[in-house]
């Protein structure tokens, strides 16, 4: 096992320093291919071309590190999204109800006005505000939209 260790042992590690581009990964995906290589030849199974069998585990254990790291950033992606999320609707819904106090100065429409006040005051959502006032939802959408975009406005001023 030591011959095999220090014949193939530079040519793998510089194999995985290319694959990775990383010092630490390649170092930890190199020793992983020895364990791996140290317990096929413990089995003392009969091998016919120990070449093929190195580079195929490197290459199956090089692949499933790939999967994993790409599964592991997007599992961070989508969580930090997450919380980006909720945090904004949070905040907006405390910006907006104390906006609702002053609401009558803004300038908006009678159904923009009730729209607004239903959706960040009373906290329904647009399907239950379409049952309430029997509007499309795609107009409640387009409500929303202007009541914010005037609030900003007047807000800008």
């Amino acid at each position: 096992m030591k011959e095999v260790y220090d014949k193939y042992y530079n040519k793998i590690y510089y194999w995985s320093l290319k694959k990775l581009r990383n010092k630490e990964d390649a170092e930890d995906l190199t020793n992983s291919i020895f364990v791996a290589i140290f317990e096929y030849l413990g089995k003392n199974i009969n091998i016919q071309k120990l070449d093929n069998l190195i580079w195929k585990i490197a290459y199956n254990l090089w692949c499933k590190k790939i999967r994993n790291k790409k599964k592991d950033e997007l599992l961070v992606e989508i969580k930090e999204d997450e919380l980006i999320d909720v945090d904004t609707n949070i905040i907006d819904k405390i910006i907006y109800k104390d906006i609702t106090k002053n609401i009558d100065k803004i300038g908006l429409t009678n159904t923009e006005m009730k729209v607004f006040k239903l959706y960040y005051y009373n906290d329904f959502n647009i399907k239950e505000i379409n049952k309430l006032l029997l509007i499309n939802e795609n107009n409640i959408k387009y409500y929303l939209y202007n009541a914010r975009k005037k609030i900003k406005e007047k807000f800008n001023e």
